[in-house]
């Protein structure tokens, strides 16, 4: 039976159990998380006054780090294929931007400080820093920095600035055959899985199914190794574990929703290129 399951929600992450569903379809899913789900970042940066040791570029770098509250912007801003090509303030540009401005000096004799994310003044009180603590530049005394900076959806494809996930793993069920006759070494070997270990000291045999390891690399490797002829490991398709982290621009489950809009889109859009070149459904014959 088909369906999904949350068995995981913390923080910013989330891992679903997924069942009767292909291999492929769930990672479309967890692909599309990670390059077509828009968020906000810094694009441009206009550098005005910057009389510190550091370079004009790593201050731009640092801006384009810095995560951005996306989950608003997705309705208010336009998506970023209408906005290709248009720069701040040109005719067709409405809606695609945010202005961000910093302004910050240090007088002789006073005392050298960083400049964090917080002091970022941004256009849309929606759409603010995820970690108001991210450092931008160290302004000593007598220094100063001003620039203005231009944030915009876009995507991971184009930078991985715009990927809203940190993580987007896709597992496979291990099933261990038990055949017995297990080494020291082979025990010592897979001491990361009680339940294989338990399953070879009593004796029993048959197989064994280990759902929910997120580690389980180590299996095939001491199937093949120390345990050859003890256990043996194969994976199973059809329960599949989709784990994802995001930076805090949206949440799990935005960025998930988000993923199976567009994938549906996608599909819509194939399913219509087809017919436009001709080819029609036929009606199936009893």
């Amino acid at each position: 039976m088909a369906g999904v399951r949350v068995v995981e929600r913390s923080g910013n992450r989330v891992t679903l159990r997924i069942e009767g569903y292909s291999v492929a379809l769930v990672n479309a899913v967890r692909r599309l998380i990670l390059s077509d789900v828009p968020v906000m970042a810094v694009d441009f940066a206009y550098i005005y006054d910057n009389n510190t040791p550091i370079y004009d570029e790593m201050i731009s770098h640092r801006l384009g780090l810095v995560v951005l509250e996306s989950e608003e912007a997705l309705e208010r801003y336009r998506p970023p294929e209408e906005c290709k090509g248009k720069e701040p303030g040109e005719e067709g540009a409405e809606d695609c931007y945010v202005r961000i401005d910093l302004q910050v000096e240090v007088p002789e004799g006073g005392n050298g400080r960083y400049v964090t994310a917080e002091e970022l003044e941004i256009s849309d009180p929606a759409v603010k820093p995820v970690y108001p603590e991210t450092p931008i530049a160290y302004v000593g005394p007598g220094q100063r920095i001003h620039l203005v900076a231009y944030a915009r959806l876009g995507r991971g494809r184009e930078h991985g600035r715009w990927s809203p996930a940190s993580l987007a793993a896709l597992r496979y069920t291990p099933v261990v055959e038990i055949l017995g006759g297990a080494s020291s070494e082979c025990l010592e070997c897979l001491e990361a899985y009680p339940e294989v270990v338990e399953a070879l000291r009593e004796g029993r045999k048959g197989e064994l199914r280990l759902e929910g390891h997120s580690r389980t690399s180590g299996l095939k490797y001491c199937s093949e190794g120390p345990c050859k002829g003890a256990i043996k490991v194969s994976y199973d398709p059809s329960v599949l574990y989709l784990e994802v982290e995001t930076t805090g621009a949206l949440s799990p489950e935005k960025t998930l929703l988000e993923a199976v809009r567009i994938l549906e889109e996608k599909i819509k859009r194939f399913r219509e290129a087809v017919r436009s070149a001709g080819i029609q459904e036929e009606a199936v014959r009893p």
